[in-house]
């Protein structure tokens, strides 16, 4: 296209027609910039309140980390105490006290010493008098524990978690709340942040005779409550119910009601504790941060006097709710374009990626919910599975044996030599079934011979008990299959071929395991009957599921090819990078 000459106009419209261009020049970088402009205050709105979203879900799930680690740790201290306090040891130590003592002592010290988490372990009299205690050192002095000396056991009988737990029954549980240790009645230096956990204990006769007391390092706990806050935005706190701070950013403000100054949350945060106190799991934002709380009963609920605790995230909006403006400068009309099309490319990048990240996440998030459903009703069926092999196979054939034996023993004479013989027969039996069922929870071949053999054993054992013949290929490196790889690619090839032996109404199969380029290779295929993958009901999908699932956890790919009548070929292929799977190795 030719370019456009220039005409000089006369006298009289060059002025007019100047005029003209200007005013809808200007017009239309008016327009365009007026869109430029909503486009980018919606685009940073948007992003925005998206950001904001996110942190909200980042301060609930981090909460309700720590509260799931928090009850965890609880309950095992909980499971802890109870055993110990249902010792044979323990009743020994009741029956004679002075020739008991030394075995209870030496088992409390090795338990302190197999579980650094106890500060103390200590049984109570019923006065509130120690009888035995032991002390976790750590490296102090040289030794880890300590076996305190009788004559210098204390009396506990003024200590309010004694005078709490003077009510309970046994096999309840008082849980202190958390605070500073006191030794001797002063607060023991450096710091020792600690929780009691106190259960009653009886003799024989069922007779109260004391109390055992779990110290519980809450040093160790504050840590783990730290580890699982790092990353996280904003400040994750700890509080007692009173508002007071257990766990904050600044040190020095911690443990003021105790050490004596004022610092505390309520004083900090008014308005904020009122909200908090009166709700279970309060998320509110007053002014400028955002609050996440959730209260942690330390007891099981039920037992009275039990302390509490809150988790509290706090995230300062000042920063989420400014955005930047965009840039207001002037431009020439293709800058002015120009930035649309940039901006609406941004636009359209960042709603589609995150609408396209959303979904993945909600398709990931149903297929690991459909998976957990069913594996736990797989579980179950295994388990009852187990449970009626048990009690009607064994159960019965163990009866048999003793009735023989009893008939043996009464007849005597050549009369017993049947008797014995089938108590050897069924013997027998119990044996084989002992092995069957030790061998459906876990194969001693994989772990004994490795890979290899114990592919070759299950494809013999599976010819035999289901007539199926298999063609079998094994290709194997020259290094060593990391142990989650064989693991994992054994029960993907058990799983393939019950399937097989199930569903395919074939009587030959072909399996091929090899390796190269880094990753070993195995490939199931049969020409039978075949299935239409998209057609298959819900309760067919949980093994092709399962086995999907291991595949890509180890970060392989997993191929199936079936159609009706044309039979099914699964291959996998799973990386041999040790480096990308679990320590060990199996060997090849």
């Amino acid at each position: 296209m030719p370019p456009p000459t220039t005409r000089v106009p006369s006298d009289r419209g060059v002025p007019l027609m100047a005029s003209a261009v200007l005013r809808r020049a200007g017009a239309v970088i008016s327009v365009a910039a007026l869109v430029l402009t909503t486009i980018g205050w919606l685009a940073y709105r948007q992003d925005s309140q998206h950001r904001r979203t996110l942190l909200l879900s980042e301060a609930s799930a981090a909460v309700a980390l720590e509260r799931e680690f928090l009850e965890r740790e609880l309950r095992a201290v909980q499971s802890d105490l109870l055993f110990l306090s249902q010792q044979p040891l323990l009743q020994r130590f009741f029956d004679d006290e002075d020739g008991g003592r030394s075995a209870l002592e030496r088992e409390y010290a090795g338990f302190a010493e197999s579980k650094p988490l106890y500060d103390q372990i200590r049984l109570l009299d019923l006065s509130g008098q120690e009888v035995v205690r032991i002390n976790h050192l750590g490296d102090r002095e040289g030794v880890e524990v300590e076996i305190v000396e009788r004559r210098r056991l204390l009396s506990k009988a003024g200590r309010y978690y004694v005078r709490e737990a003077a009510t309970l029954q046994p096999g309840e549980v008082f849980v202190s709340p958390l605070d500073l240790n006191v030794e001797l009645g002063e607060i023991e230096r450096p710091l020792t942040p600690v929780i009691r956990f106190v259960t009653p204990v009886v003799d024989r006769g069922a007779n109260r005779r004391g109390l055992l007391v779990l110290n519980y390092a809450g040093t160790r706990l504050l840590g783990k409550l730290r580890e699982l806050a790092a990353g996280v935005p904003g400040d994750m706190l700890l509080l007692n119910t009173q508002g007071e701070y257990l766990q904050a950013p600044e040190p020095y403000r911690e443990w003021g009601w105790l050490l004596g100054h004022s610092a505390s949350f309520r004083d900090d945060y008014p308005a904020a504790w009122e909200t908090i106190r009166a709700a279970d799991r309060p998320q509110v934002q007053l002014g400028s941060d955002l609050f996440t709380a959730q209260r942690v009963v330390l007891g099981d609920g039920v037992t009275p006097g039990s302390g509490a605790v809150l988790l509290v995230s706090r995230i300062g909006m000042d920063e989420v709710a400014s955005l930047r403006p965009g840039a207001g400068v002037a431009l020439p009309i293709a800058g002015v374009f120009a930035a649309i099309v940039g901006l609406a490319f941004y636009w359209a990048r960042v709603t589609v990626g995150r609408r396209s990240q959303e979904r993945r996440i909600a398709e990931s998030e149903a297929r690991l919910r459909i998976l957990s459903k069913r594996l736990l009703a797989a579980q179950e069926e295994e388990r009852r599975s187990l449970s009626r092999m048990l009690h009607d196979e064994l159960g019965q054939e163990v009866t048999a044996i003793a009735l023989d034996l009893k008939a043996a023993r009464r007849h005597g004479g050549e009369a017993i030599q049947p008797a014995l013989g089938r108590a050897i027969d069924e013997t027998g039996k119990v044996l084989s079934s002992i092995h069957e069922v030790a061998g459906r929870i876990r194969s001693s071949v994989l772990d004994d011979l490795g890979l290899r053999d114990a592919i070759e054993s299950y494809v013999s054992d599976y010819e035999e008990v289901t007539g199926v013949a298999v063609d079998l290929y094994l290709d194997f490196p020259v290094v060593p299959v990391p142990a989650t790889v064989g693991e994992n690619l054994y029960r993907i090839l058990q799983e393939a071929l019950r399937n097989v032996s199930t569903h395919a109404a074939t009587d030959t199969v072909r399996v091929t395991v090899d390796s190269g380029s880094g990753q070993i290779e195995l490939t199931v295929e049969d020409h039978g009957c075949g299935f239409d993958p998209v057609a298959l009901p819900d309760s067919g999908r949980l093994g092709l599921l399962g086995m999907r699932e291991r595949v890509e956890l180890l970060g392989g790919e997993f191929d199936l090819e079936a159609a009706t009548g044309h039979g099914t070929r699964i291959r996998i292929r799973l990386p041999l990078d040790t480096k990308a799977t679990e320590s060990g190795v199996t060997r090849p």
